[in-house]
């Protein structure tokens, strides 16, 4: 018995083969989802607030286009059936025509000209039988109603494809209810690339409200953002990273860009475009950042919400009422600078009001002092506060002095 060894991929390929074909997938919905949003806001804050109009009348348009072309096509269809029925009524007449001697330069003038309508007695010059005659005329009813219909039919296709040949403009009376001017111009610039993104199946977000089309954009902008770091980190390291960083990192990507696009909105007026909705262009930017450095953008988050909730207390204070408190529990500035591990030199600028007292030896000097830091400190400086040279030699003092 042959027994020949089983190859088997080694581990690592098959987990860099798994990640490359999760990126591929997240690439191909991410960028599907990205690219329609920044489609439908751009076109959607281009319009203003005629867009939801807009796309009303282009619907409604693109309703009556696709009627009269299937109009259209129904038209060409009877006109191919006339054009045959035609050419055998035709036929049927001349054969009788000929049977009962009559030249065919005679007969065909009848035909061409469907309005003739001559009598076989009086083509012949000869007198015909009733019945003769009665077929003769039926016959040739019938050329003419299928020629009258086929010249109505023509009539009607041609004005269809004149309209389906023509402009917007032919629509803007059917849209919405009539209490909106809307611009037969701007409806033309938008259809095309209504159509183009509907034809892509974005549908859907021609129903979102502006704004929640704006987060959506962000979000996918930010889970992109995410993929293009999970890319460069499948390419330049040693070892792949564990599975899951895969499956989070897209998601985490998605929640930063949401909380930047909290903050940016508070900051609406320095990111707004000239027609005064967000600048998608600069919110899909914020979101890849977001993505692409999740870590940063949480610091400046964390950033941003220190300096939000900050408090008075977390601030550097004057300490109005220190020399006071000294004096009444008999403690020098030597003793309270050694206790709370401060300069002499900075607890006597202190003490005199020529710096304010950082957050942390606020606490160490009310603790010290058994006393409440309200009753030490305030946020408002002193009317004789040191100068800037004085407040820069105090300081040195301290440094040299530690």
């Amino acid at each position: 018995m042959d027994v020949r060894p089983v190859m088997l991929w080694p581990t690592s390929i098959i987990r860099t083969l798994g990640s490359a074909l999760w990126l591929v997938a997240l690439y191909a919905g991410q960028l599907y989802v990205a690219v329609g949003a920044l489609g439908v806001s751009e076109i959607t804050n281009g319009l203003g607030s005629q867009a939801v109009y807009i796309f009303r009348a282009v619907d409604e348009g693109y309703a009556v286009r696709r009627s009269e072309q299937a109009q259209a096509a129904k038209d060409e269809e009877e006109l191919s059936r006339l054009g045959k029925d035609i050419e055998g009524a035709s036929g049927a007449l001349r054969g009788m025509g000929v049977a009962k001697g009559l030249p065919l330069e005679k007969i065909q003038p009848v035909i061409d000209n469907y309005d003739l309508a001559p009598r076989l007695s009086a083509l012949l010059g000869q007198p015909v039988d009733e019945k003769d005659e009665q077929e003769w005329a039926t016959r040739m009813a019938r050329v003419m109603a299928l020629q009258t219909e086929q010249k109505r039919t023509q009539a009607d296709m041609e004005r269809n494809i004149a309209l389906l040949r023509g402009g917007w403009a032919a629509y803007v009376a059917t849209a919405g209810d009539g209490s909106h001017a809307l611009n037969a111009a701007e409806i033309e610039r938008a259809a095309g690339t209504v159509a183009t993104l509907r034809r892509f199946g974005y549908n859907g977000l021609f129903t979102l409200p502006r704004e929640i089309l704006t987060l959506v954009l962000a979000l996918s902008m930010g889970s992109l953002g995410s993929t293009l770091h999970i890319t460069k980190t499948l390419l330049e390291a040693d070892s792949p990273e564990n599975p899951s960083y895969y499956i989070i990192r897209p998601f985490q990507g998605m929640l930063t860009a949401l909380v930047m696009f909290v903050l940016l909105k508070a900051g609406q007026a320095t990111i707004t475009s000239s027609g005064g909705g967000l600048n998608n262009f600069f919110v899909a930017f914020a979101g890849i950042v977001s993505g692409l450095m999740s870590f940063e953008a949480y610091h400046m988050i964390e950033r941003a919400g220190a300096r939000l909730i900050a408090s008075d207390e977390d601030e550097p204070r004057w300490a109005f009422n220190l020399g006071d408190a000294l004096a009444e529990t008999a403690i020098d500035v030597g003793t309270l600078a050694s206790g709370i591990g401060a300069s002499r030199a900075e607890m006597t600028a202190w003490v005199s009001e020529k710096q304010p007292v950082p957050p942390l030896q606020q606490r160490l000097i009310a603790s010290w002092l058994h006393r409440s830091p309200r009753t030490l400190f305030t946020s408002q400086p002193p009317e004789t506060a040191g100068t800037v040279a004085e407040v820069l030699d105090a300081r040195d003092i301290g440094a040299a002095a530690h």
